[in-house]
Formats: C-alpha cells, structure tokens, sequence
C-alpha cells in the first residue's frame, strides 16, 4: 500500500484562523530634565550622615541648594547642612527664644548636643526682655537706690581716671 498525501484538509482538523496581532502598549517615559534624579551630592551627604552615626535621613531628603550644598530638614525644625567638600556638616537648631545655633557636627552625639543646647537656651539674642509682674517686683527689690550725689561723685571719679596723663609703655 501505499501511501499518498492529499491537500484536502483532515475532516476532523479545521484550518488555523488569522488573527490580528494585538498593538503594543506604549510605555510611560519620564520626562527629560536637565537636573539629575539623584545628584552626587545627595548620594555623599546621605553615606556621610550614616557613617558619623546620625539619623537615618533617606537620600531623596537631601535637596540641592543653588550653591552646591544639600540640606536636609527633620521635623523638629533643625536642618544639616553638607558642603561638597568640606568635613561634617553645618546644623541650625531652632531655640525657644526664636533664633536659631549654628553648630559644626561631625558625629551623631554632638547633633544631639547641639540640639539639647538649644532646646535649653535663655539667651534672649537681641530681643527685649519682658517682664511679669511678679519678676519686676523682685528686680525693684534687688535694685540699688542711688541718689543724685551718689550719681554725681561716680561720674567725677571716673572723669578724674580718664583726665590723667597714661604713662609711655615704651620708656
């Protein structure tokens, strides 16, 4: 017997469908910028930070400033500062008074130094002291009473210091 191929189609098998191939999804691209996503910058400040044991401060935290440093800020307020180049970092504490201490810290402890020095600062840093009531009686009360003649005899004293003659260090 032998066998012979026919090009009719097997009963039972039907003839494969020609299906459209589906489109190709466009994939989302990132728009061009001329900044980088991460800087160099950053990468240095956050692997510094980690090696002088301060708080974990991720890398996205630390942004640029226009003169080449980076800066992050925690939520207390304080801020450090990380100028390429230079060792440690510049942190501003915010006080109770209003201003804000500057330190130079190169190590987690002196952070946490810098920022107890500041929490318990009662400088009043060019401000004007205001007084209670209570606090200005105990300051009438520590007051000295002067009068005129005591004025007086005070400032001639010291007009008489200043009239004599200074002696020449050099002789």
């Amino acid at each position: 017997m032998s066998r012979t191929s026919s090009t009719k189609p097997h009963p039972t098998r039907s003839a494969p469908k020609k299906t459209a191939a589906p489109a190709r999804a466009v994939l989302p691209v990132r728009p061009h910028t001329d900044t980088e996503f991460i800087t160099e910058h950053q990468m240095a400040a956050a692997y510094t930070a980690r090696l002088a044991e301060l708080p974990l401060i991720p890398i996205t935290a630390w942004t640029p400033q226009p003169d080449g440093s980076v800066r992050a800020v925690f939520p207390s307020g304080a801020s450090l500062t990380c100028i390429p180049g230079a060792t440690g970092f510049d942190a501003l504490t915010p006080c109770p008074q209003g201003a804000v201490h500057h330190a130079r810290i190169t190590a987690g402890t002196q952070l946490r130094e810098a920022a107890a020095a500041a929490a318990h600062c009662t400088q009043l840093h060019g401000r004007p002291r205001i007084l209670t009531l209570a606090q200005a009686d105990t300051t009438a009360a520590d007051t000295q009473a002067l009068t005129r003649n005591d004025i007086d005899t005070g400032l001639a004293a010291r007009n008489a210091d200043e009239e004599k003659p200074k002696e020449n260090p050099q002789s």
